[in-house]
């Protein structure tokens, strides 16, 4: 069992603040900070306050204050016990595997959102022959062929949204076998903050108390969606940020169904293994060289049981 006395000890408000990015709007003054209180983004500069000498933080709005341990509480909305096991993941130091509770990275600042809608055209040979991707589903997660767009061309695209599902602009699956061979086979916009994104987390939000199903690519996440099971998210790639990492984290149960290769199955268990503490995590090993796009709806349905939404 965790000593909350020595957790307090080893780590400190601060460092908890610094973690979760939200020291940015407080200021300092001698061993005190003030600012807007960054728990329920409020907008009073002088509503939230921390006493670095007696380790503590107070919210003057709807917060409340606390302790370190009452500070990831709030933060997390969870109990005593996970806040220790967070702590005790946070105090290990930067040597240790990355937690949910990691500082987010920060987006490039050359990245700015596309926010206007592309014409796509869902009927293509590899939503629909290659993928198993039915027109009406490529619709509804805004994919095709774009024939206008220059930066599009030749690719296979499928809009992006942020975690509340404000709109980042298209990524694309290049067609071309020699574009793939030389720049591989994703196109993303310049500065991209793929790290800060997880690909359907608003979709899937509402049904994350399920559980959720991760995958490495939006095909995944359309087929599991498709064969209802809405709750998928894709990674854009084999690694999990402490971004991704958290929202993740928040899920009763996270089914790891990443592609049947040596790098998927290898990133499946690292995720698993950082994730394990936080909440109930099941590794589904798919054949060799299958992605879960290759599968049949039955066979994603066996291999996932999550329970039915509610009505």
């Amino acid at each position: 069992m965790l000593d909350f006395r020595l957790l307090k000890q080893r780590i400190g408000v601060e460092k908890v603040l610094q973690s979760y990015g939200m020291l940015d709007k407080l200021r300092r003054r001698g061993n005190r900070l003030a600012g807007p209180c960054p728990i329920h983004k409020g907008d009073n500069p002088t509503a939230f306050r921390v006493d670095l000498d007696k380790n503590c933080w107070h919210c003057f709005s709807v917060c409340g204050g606390g302790d370190v341990v009452d500070l990831v509480r709030s933060i997390e909305r969870c109990d005593h016990a996970r806040a220790a096991r967070i702590l005790d993941y946070l105090a290990c130091g930067p040597d240790s595997e990355p937690v949910p509770v990691s500082k987010p990275s920060t987006p490039s600042p050359s990245f700015a959102p596309f926010t206007f809608t592309i014409s796509l055209d869902p009927r293509c040979d590899l939503l629909q022959r290659d993928k198993g991707i039915s027109v009406a589903t490529a619709i509804r997660f805004e994919a095709g062929i774009a024939r206008r767009s220059p930066f599009l061309r030749d690719t296979v695209a499928v809009r992006l949204h942020d975690f509340d599902g404000q709109p980042l602009g298209y990524c694309g699956r290049r067609l071309r076998p020699d574009d793939v061979a030389r720049w591989g086979k994703w196109r993303f916009p310049p500065g991209f903050p793929k790290a800060d994104t997880l690909f359907n987390a608003y979709r899937a939000l509402p049904g994350r108390a399920r559980g959720v199903v991760v995958v490495e690519c939006p095909w995944g996440a359309m087929r599991l969606d498709q064969a209802g099971l809405p709750g998928a998210v894709a990674l854009l790639g084999t690694s999990a940020s402490p971004t991704q990492l958290r929202w993740l984290a928040r899920a009763p149960t996270v089914f790891m169904l990443l592609d049947g290769d040596p790098p998927g199955r290898l990133a499946a268990r690292r995720i698993a293994q950082t994730l394990a503490p936080f909440t109930a995590v099941h590794v589904v090993d798919l054949p060799d060289g299958a992605d879960p796009d290759d599968l049949s709806d039955d066979h994603l349905r066996t291999l996932i049981p999550l329970p039915p939404p509610s009505s």
